[in-house]
């Protein structure tokens, strides 16, 4: 009486064969989605050429930008000011309020800027950091404030009902002695802090 062949082991060489060369395939397919961009008649183009050309483009910008960001960050975290997402969301949502007022939705906005929401919560986070490691030294007279309303009076023929209110004053002086401050502390905060440039551009 024959015996009966046992497939067991030879489905199981070949699904573990299968599983081999689908597993090099996905990181096959992973590593050019990876390295390149995009094919020209077959020619493909390396990312790192479009990293390249980019870097070239606005490298020293955007290095400077990011280099800004960790300083302000860790000004932040050394004085110990926390910023929740609350905090990012409410901020958020008044600049939805005001895009609304003119005809946009935020993600139109966004995408406009080419930004995405990630973006956006981290702009915002920074924003807030410099303004709380700044604002406590900044103050708006009552001559300030009289001083506006005469400059605004003298340059127009509107009416006193069209001028803005003494607290709209404030927060406008208030808002432009806090972006010249802001200049003048991330300029302080660069100039102090060890930076060591890897990369020349």
């Amino acid at each position: 009486m024959a015996k009966k062949i046992k497939p067991v082991k030879n489905i199981r060489k070949i699904l573990q064969t299968v599983l081999v060369i689908a597993l090099v395939g996905g990181l096959l397919y992973g590593l050019i989605r990876v390295s390149f961009v995009a094919s020209v008649n077959g020619r493909l183009i390396n990312r790192f050429i479009v990293i390249k050309e980019l870097e070239k483009q606005g490298g020293q910008k955007t290095l400077d930008v990011i280099i800004l960001k960790a300083l302000v960050t860790q000004e932040a975290k050394k004085k110990k000011i926390v910023i929740s997402q609350k905090d990012v969301d409410a901020e958020i949502k008044k600049i939805e309020v005001n895009i609304i007022s003119q005809g946009l939705t935020l993600d139109q906005l966004l995408a406009q800027q080419g930004m995405t929401k990630n973006n956006l919560n981290e702009e915002i986070k920074i924003q807030m950091y410099l303004t709380k490691l700044v604002e406590s030294d900044i103050k708006v007279t009552e001559k300030e404030i009289d001083d506006y309303l005469a400059s605004q009076n003298s340059e127009t023929s509107i009416t006193t009902t069209e001028l803005p209110t003494r607290e709209e004053i404030n927060a406008r002086i208030k808002q432009q002695k806090l972006q010249g401050k802001i200049q003048t502390y991330l300029e302080d905060l660069k100039a102090k802090a060890k930076i060591n440039y890897f990369v020349k551009y």
